[in-house]
């Protein structure tokens, strides 16, 4: 029975079949006879546009005619800024237009398109690369597709995430200003066969536009500029650079590591208020230089590892650590003179005067707690020098008790840790100020002081 049934379909079906006619061979028909196969006017214009074009030939009849590229670009985000080893990374559009001789066709022909996509593999295009790469240059820009119009006008901008080498002045960091170019030119052709030429946008915009940008949190755009340079010897190549004027945002420096220093060194300052029985004196001065050891270290893995410039904010550092360390030897002896009593020593006669009869009348003090004899003694070259090499003599003043003698030592240190405090003080004050806030004004920068340094330098 299934075997009849088998036979009874077959019969049916050849009876039912119609005849298909065969795939035809599109080679060897007209353009205009492939409308009836369902060929549209874009494939029958993209396959006009390729019969005998040749992409390896620059688009010119005329050989000794220049091919014109109009080059522009769009910065769309700064990707990242490598101080340590000097790249600039951005996101861009490679904007480039030139005309194409072999490209042209009527618009009424098909179906009124002037303007067709066609692939960037399909037709000729400049061998425009980034001069100072500091990648591989074998990543260039993405194959995307590109515009032709019917006058043979051609329109390709490419995105592109370029890395370029960009000579960082690290001397006012983290007040610093950049400047960073991105250099790009034909690497084959040169200028008697290729002239690259800035862009003219049609809306007046500039042709390093910045409109579709997104905002960096560490740095900020100041200014852009785009010219053209000529560069070789024998053989001349077009190069258009397009330049930034970068400026860093100094927030997270200023909350990270300048507020930070300010109170390290304030707590310096604060060791000579300290009393000298609490015995925290020299504990203080060197914790505090141990927070600024590592402050300099965090800082020196951010530079660039170059014996050009050092940066402002290690200037700054190591201003304040030499004030701390010398805060240390300061508060040294001042705890050595708060013990001179114990071991019995007298103090020396130029000690005795600067404290007693100088630094007394400006930071306060028992003035008259000096002894007859040092008072009316005259004051002599030669018994300034016995007294300081008899300072480590144990010579216990016959005039004086031994609490008088605990008094005036205690005085004399007193004395002392006011001035240094004060001393301490200005030397900070004076050195956060020069370094913070005088010096960081002469770290702007502008295009045309860049380009008298480099007119004085050549």
């Amino acid at each position: 029975m299934l075997l009849i049934s088998t036979l009874f379909s077959l019969i049916l079906c050849n009876q039912s079949a119609v005849e298909l006619p065969e795939v035809p061979d599109r080679s060897t028909i007209k353009d205009k006879d492939l409308e009836k196969f369902g060929v549209s006017d874009e494939q029958r214009l993209f396959r006009h546009i390729l019969r005998g074009y040749d992409t390896s030939v620059r688009p010119v009849f005329n050989a000794s005619k220049i091919v014109n590229v109009f080059m522009g670009l769009t910065l769309t985000h700064i990707f990242n800024i490598d101080e340590r080893n000097q790249v600039l990374a951005l996101n861009v559009w490679v904007e480039q237009c030139w005309n194409d001789e072999r490209i042209r066709w009527e618009p009424s022909e098909y179906g009124n398109i002037s303007k067709l996509t066609v692939g960037a593999n399909y037709v000729w295009r400049p061998d425009i690369v980034l001069y100072n790469n500091a990648r591989d240059f074998s990543r260039g820009f993405v194959d995307t597709n590109l515009h032709i119009t019917n006058d043979g006008f051609v329109q390709w901008a490419p995105p592109a995430k370029v890395h370029s080498i960009c000579r960082m002045e690290t001397e006012f960091f983290p007040f610093d200003d950049q400047h960073c170019a991105l250099e790009f030119g034909s690497w084959i052709y040169d200028s008697t066969q290729l002239d690259l030429q800035i862009l003219e946008r049609y809306d007046g915009k500039a042709p390093f536009t910045i409109d579709s940008f997104t905002e960096n949190g560490e740095w900020e755009i100041v200014a852009n500029r785009t010219r053209k340079l000529l560069r070789g010897r024998n053989s001349v190549y077009p190069t258009v650079i397009f330049e930034l004027h970068l400026r860093r945002r100094m927030l997270y420096f200023l909350y990270n590591i300048i507020v930070p220093c300010i109170m390290l060194s304030i707590l310096t300052i604060t060791q000579f208020i300290l009393p000298c029985e609490s015995c925290e004196k020299i504990t203080l001065g060197l914790t505090v230089l141990l927070a600024y050891s590592v402050f300099s270290f965090n800082i020196a893995e951010n530079m660039p590892e170059t014996s050009d410039a050092v940066p402002l904010i290690a200037i700054y550092l190591m201003a304040i650590m030499a004030i701390s360390g010398l805060s240390v030897c300061f508060s040294v002896g001042v705890l050595n003179m708060r013990h001179g009593a114990d071991s019995k020593y007298r103090i020396p006669f130029i000690l005795d005067f600067i404290g007693f009869k100088i630094l007394a009348k400006i930071f306060g003090g028992d003035k008259s707690a000096t002894s007859e004899v040092i008072t009316n003694r005259k004051i002599e070259p030669k018994d300034i020098l016995k007294d300081l090499l008899d300072y480590n003599a144990v010579n216990q003043a016959k005039e004086e008790k031994p609490d008088d003698a605990i008094q005036r030592w205690s005085q004399l240190s007193n004395i002392f840790d006011r001035f240094f405090f004060c001393l301490v003080s200005i030397m900070t004050l004076s050195t956060t100020i020069t370094l913070l806030l005088v010096c960081p004004r002469f770290s702007e920068r502008t295009f045309e002081a860049e380009n008298n340094i480099g007119v004085n330098v050549t």
